[in-house]
């Protein structure tokens, strides 16, 4: 007999919104701390649904990261705790940026220091969120029919190629630009 799955309480949702908007930040370390939290640690969502959860928010209109928890928050707690998870999730980072833009000179090499060690952070987060998305290089609509190695392995390449460039600097929207037509043909030609 499978276990019910567990049902997380308003107060719940709220504390990890407030917990990821506190102690982290850039998108894709947060889609990551989002997935532990509601799909390993909690086993609130599997982690279909959760990828479903991402596509959804991906395809909305506005940031991601604020798509994704108001979209989890709504499917999870409903549409009150999810406004209030939105805004545990933004208030702490917006707080910390006012109050340290006041007080800290960036061209100093003491604050300079730990900010490359964060984005070093944010890298390797960023490498692990794409770790995580490898399992769908091989879907299809069909989920008992997996996709040929020719789509796989064309999906892979593209997948690196705009992971190399976002890491080499290239401006995200000049990346997607490239990456989405790209995407759709090869897509719909093998």
């Amino acid at each position: 007999m499978i276990a019910p799955r567990p049902v997380p309480t308003a107060v719940e949702w709220l504390r990890v919104n407030l917990a990821i908007g506190t102690l982290s930040f850039g998108a894709a370390s947060r889609i990551v701390l989002y997935e532990d939290a509601v799909v390993r640690d909690r086993g609130w969502m599997d982690p279909d649904e959760f990828g479903e959860v991402i596509t959804v928010a991906q395809l909305l209109p506005g940031p991601n990261l604020v798509n994704l928890s108001a979209y989890l928050g709504y499917r999870l707690v409903g549409p009150g705790a999810a406004v209030l998870g939105v805004l545990c999730l933004c208030i702490p980072g917006a707080v910390l940026a006012v109050a340290l833009s006041g007080v800290l000179a960036v061209e100093r090499p003491w604050v300079q220091a730990p900010m490359r060690g964060m984005a070093v952070a944010g890298i390797v987060l960023l490498l692990l969120f794409l770790w995580r998305r490898l399992a769908g290089l091989a879907s299809t609509a069909d989920p008992e029919v997996p996709a040929r190695t020719r789509v796989r392995v064309v999906r892979g390449v593209l997948l690196v190629s705009v992971a190399a460039a976002i890491l080499w600097g290239a401006s995200i929207y000049a990346v997607l630009g490239v990456a989405l037509p790209v995407a759709l043909v090869l897509e719909f030609a093998l």
